[in-house]
């Protein structure tokens, strides 16, 4: 099977539900709001975790701070679309997962999370070798590289 479809991301038994649905600059929107119409949430990440680390005090703890309000957002907004099968969840605007001031290891985060819900990235850049997610003028510096953990096309939601 190429591509993934919402009904087979919520009844999937895979050890990571790791998703992807690769959408054009222009079709993020669309995207989105096809996931929306399907009952996935569907969360900004950037703009979430930006906020909380704008409000925060004490930067001393920035990198455990962050990654446990990145786990928290993941654990609280996941849903069943159907009310039965896997939680599901759908992220975007994940770039700050790799500033460097927060060091997460954000392929383990999401993998992680995978394991006990569906994530699915909603991916408006590159995606290479076939399970690196990239930006086009950053592709040798900023990746998130899944080569261990395979990446699953998710079909169009529009």
């Amino acid at each position: 099977m190429d591509g993934y479809v919402i009904k087979d991301v919520s009844v999937s038994t895979d050890r990571y539900k790791l998703y992807v649905l690769q959408t054009g600059e222009t079709q993020l929107e669309k995207s989105i709001d096809g996931l929306r119409a399907q009952a996935v949430p569907v969360v900004n990440l950037g703009k979430e975790m930006a906020a909380f680390l704008d409000a925060l005090q004490d930067h001393s703890y920035i990198s455990i701070d962050a990654y446990d309000y990145a786990k928290k957002i993941l654990d609280e907004r996941k849903t069943k679309v159907s009310g039965k099968g896997n939680d599901i969840i759908a992220i975007y605007n994940i770039g700050i997962l790799l500033e460097p001031a927060l060091e997460l290891n954000a392929v383990q985060l999401l993998k992680e999370f995978s394991k006990s819900a569906a994530l699915i990235i909603i991916w408006e850049n590159q995606i290479v070798m076939p399970d690196r997610l990239c930006w086009p003028t950053q592709a040798n510096q900023f990746f998130l590289d899944f080569s261990e953990t395979k990446l699953k096309r998710l079909q169009n939601a529009i």
